[in-house]
């Protein structure tokens, strides 16, 4: 997400056109101007000041707890991620894993998203794209996502860090003591 685009002071994320944030579901109506996507990530990194390290070595690190903890506790919440690319002929392959960032959809293009992104229970992480589906038909748009094929680099930004630890908190896991940063 560029940095100079208006988000969400509560979450970062883009609201939508209402009242309410789409993504997180706040009510925005006593908020005078939304910050940028800059402005919030500064804020976030002011309040959070404590840690010092380099946000590539505590993405990194927040994933690798983040695995030891699901994969400590039966990989809870993970799913069959269906894969694109392949033959049409075969059923598609699928990768186990977890669906970290939502494919985003816009209602006014059907063809236009943000991708989202994924983690296997591998630790690799892969782009979550859409592909619109049936055009012509009473029920369209239907959305088809799949995950990419080939890995990517992981993401360094401090949504990842907070998306990893959302998802941990949705399944009720907790990371071991020393697994995390222990603020040295």
């Amino acid at each position: 997400m560029d940095s100079d685009v208006r988000v969400c002071p509560h979450c970062g994320e883009r609201p939508g056109a209402g009242v309410f944030c789409e993504a997180c579901g706040r009510n925005l109506a006593a908020v005078e101007q939304l910050p940028t996507r800059g402005e919030w990530e500064a804020a976030r990194r002011a309040d959070g000041g404590a840690d010092a390290r380099p946000l590539e070595e505590r993405c990194a690190e927040a994933t690798s707890a983040f695995l030891a903890a699901m994969h400590a506790a039966g990989d809870p919440g993970a799913g069959k991620l269906p894969a694109s690319g392949g033959s049409g002929f075969r059923r598609p392959r699928r990768r186990e894993g977890w669906v970290l960032r939502p494919v985003r959809h816009y209602d006014d293009e059907p063809t236009r998203y943000d991708a989202g992104l994924a983690l296997t229970t591998e630790g690799r992480f892969h782009r979550v794209g859409s592909e619109v589906r049936g055009w012509g038909q009473r029920d369209f748009p239907r959305y088809h996502e799949t995950i990419g094929p080939e890995p990517i680099e992981m993401p360094v930004d401090e949504r990842l860090i907070d998306e990893l630890a959302a998802l941990l908190a949705a399944n009720d896991v907790a990371v071991e003591p020393g697994g995390g940063h222990d603020g040295a």
